[in-house]
């Protein structure tokens, strides 16, 4: 499995995270420079990133087993609170940004503590 764009256009799993960590990275901007359009578009983007390949669905489940309800636990709180980042820009409320932001920051390093190495080492074991 590469680490690019699959054969049917579909991103493979460090591409999606490379992906969000520019979203990611954006709101941080906005929240910085109080610009509430780019955390707006960071946080839209979070939840149009393409879906993974097929290919790399099967691989993340074979890994991950048991485990894989876990991780879609954590896909989901990311994004349905980037979803409410989203609407607390719209609405200019940077508390309720920062609140949000806390979660979705959280949610990606509990995900990362979770699944990352056994995905890496995987993977490497595959190549």
């Amino acid at each position: 499995m590469n680490n690019q764009i699959q054969a049917n256009n579909s991103p493979d799993l460090q591409t999606i995270m490379r992906l969000i960590m520019a979203d990611v990275s954006m709101i941080n901007e906005g929240i910085y420079t109080q610009n509430f359009h780019l955390i707006e578009q960071g946080a839209t983007a979070i939840n149009q990133h393409p879906p993974l390949s097929e290919e790399t669905r099967k691989f993340i489940q074979k890994t991950l087993g048991d485990q894989m309800p876990a991780f879609g636990e954590y896909d989901k709180l990311v994004h349905n609170h980037a979803d409410s980042i989203k609407k607390a820009a719209i609405q200019h409320d940077m508390n309720k940004v920062l609140e949000q932001y806390r979660i979705v920051q959280q949610g990606c390093v509990n995900c990362h503590a979770s699944f990352r190495e056994t995905i890496v080492q995987a993977r490497s074991v595959g190549n």
